[in-house]
């Protein structure tokens, strides 16, 4: 079965990058509770531009982790690594 990937841009301001940076770890476990995984990454220049990126086995384990419809931001994996 092919796995699926989302990847998302985030912008954070200032007043919001603490909270957002605290709250990525229970995002990881919610992650992992599904068998998806999930990483962050932050721009090297640009502060508060974060890209992150949810695999798992299929789209409604990632739509249930981000709640919302990610048909625009999803990808299916055409040859495994």
């Amino acid at each position: 079965m092919a796995r699926s990937l989302a990847i998302v841009e985030r912008h954070v301001g200032d007043d919001e990058r603490a909270d957002y940076l605290a709250a990525l770890a229970a995002r990881k476990s919610r992650a992992a509770a599904v068998l998806a995984h999930f990483w962050v990454f932050e721009h090297a220049t640009e502060r508060g531009r974060f890209v992150e990126f949810t695999e798992a086995a299929s789209d409604a384990a990632i739509a249930s982790l981000h709640g919302h419809d990610t048909s625009s931001h999803l990808w299916r994996e055409v040859q495994g690594g």
